[in-house]
């Protein structure tokens, strides 16, 4: 989406950020079940305010969280208690948590550093179609070989016109099936979904992608 439309959405709150959620998600809990945590880079694209990151802090050796809305990240910090170091400007470090405040689209690999592990819950989904070949571009450039890529996604249908949007199974193949080992982890039906009902949708299925960077090409 434009970036107008995202800091429109935070500035006014409300259903407009219904993303947010309160608790941690059960699908950054599994990563630490699975061990993928302990002592892992963590990078959380499109992170917002999410209460993930603290979580990720206490169970990894470092997180970098990237949000370009600039009330986000205040209200992360003021929210939790947490008064960061901005330096260098935009990059604002509390401990070992540190969130970019940053277009995603213009960082490079050694802006966020090795990463062993990158956390997708409803990134790949905030974005339209016609975007959603850029992210997945990028995410390509910024992940290194050998490591881990988590991405939770919404599977629903009638399709909407604004996000989350519907991908599925045969998307993330596509996406990613030639620079990645996709193990597909989790398929929930979540007919109690606050979409369900919002829109009138006749299904909804929360999915959680494993996957893994193949080497890079000779």
């Amino acid at each position: 989406m434009e970036e107008r439309f995202w800091l429109e959405s935070w500035a006014e709150g409300g259903t407009k950020t219904s993303f947010h959620l309160r608790e941690v998600h059960p699908h950054a809990a599994l990563l630490a079940e699975q061990g993928l945590l302990a002592d892992a880079a963590v990078l959380v694209p499109l992170c917002g305010k999410s209460v993930d990151l603290l979580y990720f802090a206490e169970h990894a050796r470092r997180v970098v969280g990237v949000e370009f809305v600039p009330e986000a990240v205040e209200q992360f910090f003021a929210d939790n208690g947490l008064t960061p170091a901005e330096d260098p400007p935009g990059v604002f470090t509390a401990g070992n948590l540190q969130i970019r405040r940053a277009d995603l689209f213009q960082l490079t690999p050694s802006d966020v550093g090795p990463i062993d592990l990158v956390y997708d819950r409803a990134s790949l989904i905030a974005f339209p179609e016609d975007m959603r070949a850029r992210y997945v571009a990028k995410m390509i450039e910024l992940i290194p070989p050998g490591a881990r890529y988590f991405i939770n996604t919404l599977e629903y249908r009638p399709v909407l016109p604004t996000p989350p949007f519907t991908v599925g199974p045969d998307k993330i193949e596509e996406y990613y099936g030639r620079h990645f080992t996709i193990e597909h982890v989790r398929r929930e039906p979540r007919p109690d979904h606050r979409m369900v009902e919002k829109f009138g949708l006749d299904h909804l299925t929360e999915h959680g992608f494993l996957l893994t960077r193949k080497p890079l090409a000779p």
